[in-house]
């Protein structure tokens, strides 16, 4: 039970690997998988629906979707102010479709990963690592996104605190749906 069967595994419990590769502890790794995917899909509607309220407050509700779709996707709406203007095109919708699909991807394979990466002893040892993951990996992303599209970002839109705080509110969904799922997985049921 060495260092190198907690890291071909994923699990942090310090188990062989031969116990993980039996069915019963694949079953429990697509399980945690499982939970950290769907723990992603809420953290998306989270955090699309935090920019929303945002928006909302600012009479502005679909700015944000609208410019992070259209530097994504090299759509001509890049001024979030010209949201009202360029909502009864068809464009704009169908960017930020498209942009929404993207979007909630990607914070799925944040919450697999999540699920591999961050150790869920207890509630609060999960909290602070999915918040820590969570933060590091979307905005490394959206870092990347940046310097690959060379299209504005979320880090222009809306700046790093903005981000960061979104991607936090993310991680603690993710932390939930793992500690849930690592809850339920002791009890034996599914998630």
């Amino acid at each position: 039970t060495g260092c190198g069967s907690v890291m071909a595994t994923g699990f942090r419990d310090r188990q062989p690997v031969r116990e993980v590769l039996r069915p019963a502890g694949v079953m429990r790794l697509l399980r945690r998988v499982e939970a950290g995917a769907a723990g992603g899909l809420v953290a998306a509607v989270t955090v699309a629906a935090f920019f929303f309220v945002q928006g909302a407050i600012n009479l502005h509700p679909l700015s944000v979707a609208v410019a992070l779709a259209s530097g994504l996707l090299g759509g001509a709406s890049r001024d979030p102010g010209a949201t009202s203007q360029m909502i009864s095109f068809v464009v704009v919708p169908l960017e930020i479709i498209a942009y929404t699909v993207v979007h909630v991807l990607v914070f799925a394979v944040v919450g697999a990963t999540a699920a591999l990466v961050v150790k869920v002893s207890t509630f609060w040892q999960g909290l602070a690592g999915a918040v820590a993951y969570t933060c590091v990996v979307c905005t490394g992303l959206l870092y990347l996104a940046r310097w690959f599209v060379g299209a504005p970002t979320a880090l222009d839109v809306l700046g790093l605190p903005r981000v960061l705080l979104a991607n936090a509110l993310a991680g603690v969904v993710i932390a939930a749906a793992l500690y849930l799922g690592k809850q339920s997985d002791r009890r034996g049921l599914t998630v």
